[in-house]
């Protein structure tokens, strides 16, 4: 008697009889909701760029897209290995209804329809809101940087990069003056090969020319931009000079691109999808807002963000579009238990309560919210009660223009009991700068101090951090598989369409089981 289970299919056995390809996938299986909803969106734009006048008939694009999106979903990035899967894993090759693209297809596909692709990025969110699993009343917007598909040591400067240059140029001449003497002797250089093709290593030359002369562009616009302000001889990654070095969390520093997600608070989908050069994220604040209403026809209700976005120009642009901000400022203490917020500021503080006053991180020293501004007066008091009067206007120069400041002045601080405190090395006249903005910022000030505000604000790291933890651990993107932001933008929205995706596809088999269970 044998032990072991007999071969329910023998290999050689023709069958007449055999299981389809659709029996062949389980009804509760994931890849089924991904065709069901894919299946639901708008192709006429993808179908428009295909040109069906010739060759071999294409694959339709919702195929292609299909198994792109599912691969993310699961870790798998790379062309070949979804080349592989579709050949090889049974609900690929149902995704793919039989076909067998090769890599070079998929490499091609994924870099194409850009365009085509946000709109299938807007028709995925707009299901989630549609089905009221996603909601625009409260968002999170945050950045992170990822790897840009170049080498941290690949990195030169003009000097070194000029250098090459004349190199490839002297190895260029000598090689087309071989060519020219080749040709005079009724040669034929390229042996068998066609004459309308470089010779591979006159190509590679060229190949690397052009590397150099885009890496030469981008350190020479840094050095513009630096005119004598750094130290630091400008670097760019000669493979990806579009890409900035910059820290890494991983230690170190390497060529990266800084990426956005906006992610709205109800189920964690991501409404909004950006990638940057350089680390500047501050100027996003506006710019996704301004998107988001774009895309969904709506603004977002709330946004919070860390304290990178909460310049003053963002916090008034969020008051001219009607969107409430939360965001902790740069260097500004707590203000739910500060004593200089007195009924009469004209009174001093109570001695008791000086070690509470409010302190510049940095100087130590009394914060300028140690201060209380009468607007009627157009003057401050400091926490003796001493009046500080309105000496001017000032400007500082900041990142992206000038900043207007009201400047106020004490006329005396001599013999006062806090100036140790207070006063900066010099024995002068304390000064505060009143910025332009300082009214929203106290506001700011006031909805972070609140309950609710603090409430609102502990959401922000679970809405806005999620998803990259996500992207980075459980789909593996911790460096883009392409080169130069075009590339690299068109495929950070690959990502977060696949992440928006597989979220949805969850939510709704969630959704199923439960009226299943419920019907039963």
């Amino acid at each position: 008697m044998n032990r072991f289970a007999s071969n329910p299919i023998d290999r050689r056995q023709v069958t007449l009889f055999r299981p389809t390809l659709e029996e062949s996938i389980g009804l509760d299986h994931p890849v089924r909701l991904y065709d069901e909803i894919l299946a639901n969106c708008q192709w006429a734009s993808w179908e428009s760029q295909y040109c069906l006048a010739a060759g071999q008939p294409p694959i339709h694009p919702q195929i292609m897209a299909s198994i792109i999106l599912y691969g993310l979903g699961r870790g798998i990035r790379s062309s070949r290995v979804l080349e592989y899967m579709c050949c090889n894993s049974m609900d690929y090759i149902w995704l793919a209804q039989g076909h067998r693209p090769d890599h070079s297809t998929f490499c091609k596909f994924r870099n194409q329809f850009d365009k085509e692709l946000k709109g299938l990025f807007r028709q995925i969110a707009q299901v989630a809101i549609d089905m009221k699993l996603a909601s625009l009343a409260i968002v999170g917007l945050d950045g992170s940087r990822i790897r840009a598909n170049s080498s941290r040591h690949s990195t030169a400067s003009q000097k070194t990069i000029e250098e090459n240059l004349k190199e490839i140029d002297t190895q260029i001449e000598k090689i087309f003056a071989e060519i020219d003497q080749n040709d005079t002797h009724g040669q034929d250089l390229f042996g068998q090969g066609s004459p309308s093709k470089l010779p591979a290593e006159l190509a590679d030359l060229k190949s690397r020319q052009e590397r150099l002369n885009k890496a030469l562009e981008a350190v020479k616009k840094k050095t513009d931009k630096a005119d004598g302000k750094s130290k630091k001889t400008p670097h760019v990654p000669v493979t990806d000079p579009e890409a900035t070095i910059l820290p890494n969390k991983e230690g170190g520093y390497a060529p990266n691109y800084t990426v956005f997600a906006t992610t709205e608070s109800n189920s964690g989908f991501i409404m909004d999808a950006e990638v940057i050069i350089g680390g500047d994220e501050s100027r996003q604040t506006l710019e996704t807002v301004d998107r988001i209403e774009e895309s969904f026809g709506e603004k977002p209700e709330i946004l919070t963000a860390d304290r990178a976005f909460s310049s003053g120009e963002n916090l008034a642009g969020l008051e001219e579009r009607d969107v409430v901000a939360y965001m902790p400022q740069f260097n500004r203490p707590d203000q739910t238990n500060n004593p200089a917020n007195r009924e009469d500021p004209s009174e001093p503080v109570p001695s008791e309560a000086w070690d509470k006053l409010p302190r510049d991180t940095q100087s130590k020293k009394l914060h300028r919210m140690a201060f209380v501004f009468d607007e009627t007066a157009n003057c401050y008091y400091c926490p003796m009660g001493r009046k500080l009067n309105h000496i001017g206007k000032h400007t500082k120069p900041r990142k992206h223009g000038n900043a207007a400041y009201q400047a106020y002045r004490s006329n005396d601080c001599s013999k006062c009991e806090l100036s140790e405190q207070c006063l900066n090395g010099k024995k002068l006249p304390r000064s505060v700068c009143r910025e332009q903005h300082e009214e929203l910022r106290e506001a700011m000030d006031v909805r972070m101090a609140s309950a609710a505000g603090k409430k609102i604000y502990r959401q922000r790291n679970w809405i806005a951090e999620t998803p990259f933890a996500i992207i980075k651990d459980i789909m593996n993107v911790r460096q883009f598989l392409t080169r130069e932001i075009n590339k690299v933008r068109t495929e950070w929205l690959w990502t977060c369409s696949s992440f928006n995706l597989a979220k949805l596809v969850r939510l709704v088999a969630a959704l199923r089981a439960e009226t299943a269970k419920n019907a039963g």
